[in-house]
């Protein structure tokens, strides 16, 4: 159900059975010396595609271009400001709308946008929508039992084990593990308690974190899958969620005197 594969009649009939649209984000950004920069992107679209065909949804083209400022010291990156990155979500979500879907589901693969992802959300609230956009910001939260239980890595986190062996299972054509000599190395600002602009530079100094050298594509297959049956669980009870439409309506009538 990949928005750009369908038809036009498709689509207008899958938004007459009120099917969820989903927006996988991701970024473009250095992932280690081994991982293309593409890892958040291909990973989330693959793992959200793989749950919607258990749990019918529409979805949407990823959107690639996100933002990574913290990143641009290394070659590969593409990172868009943060008012742009709100502009451009609205506007999806706006067109999504207009064509019929009143539920949006925003699945987040990348970390560094959480926080924007979040702003998004309470911007939303400034206008009144005829739609509700939901979104699974850290889905990567749900592994994280069964991470600690098959990785063998103490530092996770960016081109790390775990990252790396879902790689591995959906891409291992495009990841290059002869390029990691050495588990990374990792540093600080030696400011503890005080954040600063390049706390992740000063931790992250080769921009992939544990040792990745660990990977194994059978731990990509538990991990993934794990996070297939969160998504595909996501939309199910997204689909028959009542309540947060008419807690919205209550927002803005109250709010707004709409």
């Amino acid at each position: 159900m990949l928005w750009e594969c369908l038809t036009s009649p498709d689509i207008k009939e899958a938004a007459e059975k009120n099917l969820i649209a989903i927006l996988p984000v991701g970024s473009i950004e250095i992932h280690g010396p081994h991982m293309p920069t593409g890892t958040d992107s291909i990973t989330i679209r693959e793992i959200t595609r793989m749950a919607a065909e258990k749990e019918p949804a529409v979805v949407l083209p990823t959107l690639y271009y996100v933002y990574v400022p913290e990143n641009r010291h290394f070659p590969g990156t593409i990172s868009l400001s943060a008012r742009t990155i709100l502009t451009i979500l609205e506007e999806i979500c706006d067109e999504v709308a207009r064509n019929g879907f009143k539920k949006i589901l925003i699945v987040n693969g990348h970390g560094g946008n959480n926080n924007l992802l979040r702003v998004f959300l309470r911007e939303s609230l400034h206008r009144k929508k005829d739609y509700v956009i939901y979104a699974l910001i850290e889905p990567w939260l749900s592994i994280e039992d069964i991470a600690k239980k098959i990785c063998e890595s103490k530092v996770t986190g960016h081109a790390c084990e775990r990252e790396t062996s879902m790689g591995l299972y959906l891409f291992e054509n495009l990841i290059k593990m002869e390029n990691v000599k050495q588990e990374a190395k990792t540093g600080g600002t030696n400011l503890p308690g005080i954040e600063t602009p390049v706390d992740w530079q000063a931790y992250a100094v080769q921009l992939y974190l544990g040792d990745p050298r660990l990977a194994t594509k059978e731990k990509g297959r538990i991990l993934v899958e794990r996070l297939i049956d969160f998504i595909a669980d996501a939309i199910r009870r997204i689909k028959q969620d009542e309540r947060i439409t008419a807690i919205l309506d209550d927002f803005y009538r109250r709010a707004y005197g709409q």
